[in-house]
């Protein structure tokens, strides 16, 4: 047990080089991405939001990005006060994110060969889409947020998170819903637990 201990011990000195190595070549490149960024954003107008260096909050989302988080980018158009057009960019970014989603379902239920008709298919993902965007405003976390002013308008840019067990959570509670309300549930149900075997609701976060 002891000389296993050992062994342990010196292979964790050995790899911890490597560990520390990688999260440094990670930050680097996280960096690199923040200050090109931020650049391209002071030369479009664009100030920051939160306190602080605007490239530490870059750099975290970069950080993320680099991990193969699941990110989103939010804007809005011209706006009364900055503050509105955060919530509008908000607003966009789950928008967006639901249209990707429902993309994505649409592309399934086509490829399975399913015997859902046209004006079905596009009832759900539409019913499909609303319930993804209501439910995954809460799940979006912006890691920087930008604003511009001109003639007493605002633009603004968001950069978010999204969680993906959560968001997991949402799509197929959304897929659920959507079902049900389509009264397609009974004899498309099976769909949901095929999906989670086949881990499409991952898969599809991934991509």
């Amino acid at each position: 047990m002891k000389k296993m201990i050992t062994v342990l011990a010196a292979a964790l000195v050995v790899l911890a080089p490597m560990f520390a190595q990688t999260n440094k070549e990670d930050i680097k490149r996280a960096h690199k991405a923040a200050k090109a960024a931020e650049k391209t954003l002071k030369k479009e107008g664009y100030k920051p939001f939160e306190l602080g260096p605007a490239v530490t909050n870059l750099e975290n989302y970069f950080l993320k990005v680099n991990a193969g988080c699941t990110t989103i980018v939010g804007t809005s158009g011209p706006s009364v006060s900055s503050n509105l057009g955060k919530v509008t960019a908000l607003a966009n970014a789950a928008n967006e994110y639901a249209m990707l989603q429902g993309g994505e379902v649409r592309g399934r239920i086509t490829s399975s060969a399913s015997s859902l008709s046209g004006q079905q298919l596009d009832n759900l993902v539409a019913s499909f889409e609303r319930l993804v965007n209501k439910n995954i405003r809460g799940e979006l976390v912006p890691y920087a947020s930008f604003y511009k002013e001109k003639g007493g308008q605002y633009q603004v840019r968001v950069y978010c998170i999204v969680d993906q067990d959560a968001a997991a959570r949402a799509r197929r509670y959304a897929m659920e819903v959507a079902l049900e309300e389509q009264e397609l549930a009974e004899k498309y149900g099976s769909l949901i637990s095929d999906w989670i075997a086949e881990g499409f609701w991952k898969a599809s976060e991934q991509r």
